[in-house]
């Protein structure tokens, strides 16, 4: 918390704080192995555009915050870690004046939730748009989200995507979605969805890999009647999704969810998965001159 280092059951943030006040803050979650934040220097570049855009003043600058990330994951010595990132606009709120000073920075390193079996795919909800949003920013104010998120699992399924008022596709509670429609790859363009971090990346290593990506428009239709689907978020990574208000999607002739042998899933999932590999290669290979034995300093 703004540079120290506590225990989670220590860390505390005031009651007067903006965040707690009124959801005035931005966050970043991701996942990380083994010390090593896949893909932290865009997930920081995101949320010091939006800290600009929302006006946040004495924002520490990318560099300090990724010294910070480093050294929470070093002192919680997770092999497998779910790195959240917390900027609030600062301590004593008042109504809705905002506070004068350096925002709260806070960096949570916990144990990551099970990983899902990627091959048994996901049940999928549709659901009515979002809620007004301001900039492409990662907001706190999650509220109508944690009511989205209840609706949807009380109907028995993993994930909802919301879709507009007009029928179009925008992006999933905590996801961004992907359909596949003879050998192409669509996404809902920016304007429709919040880009997501794994989102950008998996269109990169699409591009570069010589698949065909496309951002474009994308109706409950064409969803529904998609070769395959798929849902990627920086915590859980790539997702299939098996079926849409209990209606199959992407579903083989032997009942698979299109993890076989030759499937663009497969082919996708294989880039992410050799991309973060090499992302944590290089991560510990940069860090093996100077490290020390590592130790937790707090059980």
């Amino acid at each position: 918390m703004n540079g120290r280092l506590f225990a989670p059951h220590e860390a505390t943030v005031s009651a007067l704080d903006a965040g707690f006040l009124l959801g005035d803050g931005l966050f970043e979650s991701l996942r990380a192995d083994d010390g090593a934040a896949y893909l932290l220097d865009r997930h920081l570049a995101r949320l010091h555009a939006a800290a600009r855009d929302l006006e946040f003043a004495e924002m520490p600058s990318p560099a300090t915050v990724a010294e910070q990330v480093g050294r929470t994951l070093e002192c919680a010595a997770l092999q497998d870690a779910y790195l959240r990132i917390t900027v609030t606009r600062g301590q004593s709120a008042a109504a809705l004046t905002p506070p004068r000073g350096a925002p709260t920075v806070v960096i949570a390193a916990l144990p990551a939730p099970p990983r899902p079996d990627v091959a048994a795919g996901m049940a999928a909800r549709l659901i009515g748009p979002p809620a007004e949003r301001g900039p492409k920013a990662k907001s706190t104010s999650r509220q109508p989200a944690v009511l989205a998120r209840r609706k949807v699992e009380r109907a028995g399924a993993d994930e909802g995507i919301y879709v507009s008022k007009r029928g179009r596709v925008l992006e999933g509670t905590s996801s961004n979605v992907f359909t596949v429609r003879e050998g192409c790859l669509i996404t809902p363009p920016a304007e429709d969805c919040l880009p997501g971090i794994t989102r950008g990346r998996l269109i990169e290593l699409a591009r570069e890999d010589g698949l065909d990506v496309r951002e474009a428009p994308l109706t409950v239709e064409e969803l529904l009647g998609a070769e395959q689907a798929l849902a990627t978020n920086a915590v859980q990574g790539l997702r299939a999704i098996r079926s849409i208000d209990g209606h199959p999607v992407g579903v083989d002739a032997k009942g698979g969810v299109f993890a076989h042998e030759g499937g663009v899933f497969a082919r996708l999932l294989a880039l992410y998965e050799a991309d973060r590999a090499a992302a944590r290669a290089n991560r510990i290979a940069a860090a093996r001159p100077a490290a020390g034995p590592r130790r937790a300093r707090h059980p």
